[in-house]
């Protein structure tokens, strides 16, 4: 980010920009453009009508010995610009990343409701959260699809101690905020259907991740995403569901800039209807990624099919170089 005076001679003219209006807090995962000009993807961003941005912060580059350490200090930045720039914020802690582990390294090693990770994450969750006490928080997710890591009825158990230890730790903190564990779609379906669901209903939320992708990464047809957010409605039994990162790409398999555009029309059609029970949605990604950022993703993920590198490098509402793909001059028109 630049400095405050920056900020403040961008946001002279932020009351003038036209917003879409959406039934609930509508986030979006801000990534810039080639250019890296932060304040221009923030603009961007509040022209589709965005109410939130995220923030996630990695235990192992958060923490040195277990003090507070990072290269970047994002958390303490996020506390001076999100309140005067009048947005919410959704804060991931990440201790799981979807596929990774991303305890300090002296923890990874040891089960997961072992006191020293215990006491670990109170250090970790206390370090982030005290330096947010300015910020509006949507929610805090303790783990970003864990689905993708925990496989044996041994990992779903300790995990599940380790969380409601956690939970108590970050309503500690900041109580007037919900909690939730956030899981991917598939995930909550899966051949782990049982631990997943019975790990999300403790939260005060459902936190889901959706993508309409296959087990091959094809993708699948825009029109199923009312089904999908009411069968979620249903797994969820009353509690809201958020959802956590909703996206679909403009160049993957079986898909093209049509597609992702009648992905998204369907899916705010949707949400204008089910706002009640969905009162949280954030958009995956605002601008696609570099292609060097794709190929570190996928070796992240080690996953090299074609299919994943094309979703991952479309995803975005714009591309790379800031030109607006249909959905984003869509959003922006609504």
């Amino acid at each position: 980010m630049r400095g405050l005076a920056a900020f403040i001679l961008v946001f002279s003219v932020w009351a003038s920009v036209v917003r879409a209006e959406a039934p609930g807090v509508l986030g979006i995962a801000v990534t810039m453009a080639e250019d890296e000009d932060f304040f221009a993807a923030m603009i961007a961003a509040k022209q589709a009508g965005a109410d939130a941005a995220t923030l996630s912060l990695f235990w192992d580059e958060t923490m040195v010995d277990g003090v507070y350490a990072p290269k970047m200090d994002w958390a303490t930045q996020a506390n001076s610009f999100y309140p005067t720039a009048r947005f919410r914020l959704a804060l991931t802690l990440p201790v799981i990343d979807t596929v990774a582990d991303r305890r300090p390294a002296d923890l990874r090693g040891l089960a997961w409701d072992d006191p020293a990770v215990l006491a670990g994450f109170a250090e970790y969750a206390t370090a982030v959260i005290g330096r947010l006490d300015r910020v509006d928080l949507t929610h805090i997710a303790i783990g970003n699809e864990v689905d993708g890591l925990l496989a044996t009825p041994d990992d779903w158990a300790g995990y599940g101690r380790f969380y409601a230890a956690a939970v108590k730790v970050v309503k500690g903190l900041r109580p007037d905020v919900p909690v939730g564990v956030t899981m991917t779609w598939p995930g909550l379906n899966g051949p782990n259907a049982a631990q997943a669901q019975a790990l999300a209903a403790q939260g005060d939320i459902w936190l889901i991740t959706h993508y309409s992708l296959d087990a091959g990464f094809h993708i699948r047809p825009p029109d199923e995403i009312a089904a999908t957010l009411d069968a979620m409605i249903a797994m969820a039994a009353g509690k809201p569901v958020f959802l956590a990162e909703v996206g679909y790409p403009s160049d993957g398999c079986e898909t093209d800039e049509a597609g992702q555009l009648a992905f998204f029309q369907g899916l705010f059609t949707a949400w204008d209807s089910r706002a009640a029970d969905i009162p949280l949605m954030s958009l995956v990604w605002l601008h696609d990624l570099s292609p060097a950022a794709v190929g570190e993703l996928q070796s992240y993920y080690g996953v090299g099919d074609d299919c994943f590198g094309r979703y991952l490098g479309s995803i975005g509402l714009r591309s790379f170089g800031g030109e607006d793909k249909p959905a984003f001059a869509w959003l922006r028109a609504r």
